[in-house]
């Protein structure tokens, strides 16, 4: 699953009379430079899959070169964990904007149902999120280790916990409870998304079947 990690280029060293060597790019620059190459990914890798995508690919549906798309990104993997990144920040704050109101077990079934809709409404994204195995360069950790997407997922162990402390949730462990549950989510989302020919009950009555394992009748 987003390292970001992306190289500058060398400034010049103050000599008298001038600048010597390449002159450094602006940020702005580099950030639209960047900006161009998540988009061409993004794209080529939601119509032509991850692994049919190369670099050279990449930089030119992006208008740059192969080595200046190596001086923002080390690796094709780099490039995919920088836009997991930006699935999981949108994700999450309309996940966080969608609990903030009501019971906690309300709160807790609007935070389901957002993390639901967002990947079964945009399949291309849980496609490249979920079906793209996380692989690390040699001297590269994986993106679990160096994105904060496991505190993000620690909001559901809270709202399990809230509900259980208001008494409308089972009790148990809410950290076990809070995992369970996402992989049920994950679950609900890769049928939906995977298999869409199937005959399945409307989203909103699976998920409250989903919901049936952590909450109490109401």
């Amino acid at each position: 699953m987003a390292s970001q990690t992306g190289k500058s280029g060398k400034g010049g060293k103050a000599e008298a009379g001038g600048t010597r060597g390449r002159p450094r790019r602006s940020v702005d620059l580099e950030q639209a430079v960047r900006q161009r190459v998540i988009e061409a990914a993004r794209g080529l890798f939601a119509s032509e899959g991850f692994e049919a995508v190369s670099m050279r690919r990449i930089a030119a549906v992006a208008g740059c070169s192969t080595m200046g798309l190596y001086g923002y990104f080390r690796s094709k993997n780099d490039i995919l964990r920088y836009i997991w990144e930006d699935f999981f920040v949108e994700l999450f704050a309309g996940i966080e904007s969608a609990a903030r109101r009501g019971t906690a077990a309300q709160r807790l079934r609007r935070a389901c149902l957002a993390y639901v809709d967002y990947w079964c409404d945009q399949p291309e994204r849980y496609r490249m999120v979920y079906l793209n195995q996380d692989q690390a360069e040699p001297g590269e950790q994986l993106y679990v280790e160096t994105s904060a997407i496991l505190e993000r997922f620690d909001l559901f162990r809270r709202l399990v916990e809230a509900a259980q402390a208001e008494g409308s949730a089972h009790p148990g462990d809410p950290q076990l409870q809070g995992e369970a549950l996402l992989c049920s989510l994950l679950g609900l989302c890769h049928s939906l998304v995977t298999i869409p020919e199937y005959p399945w009950k409307p989203r909103a009555r699976l998920l409250d079947a989903v919901l049936g394992q952590v909450l109490k009748p109401a």
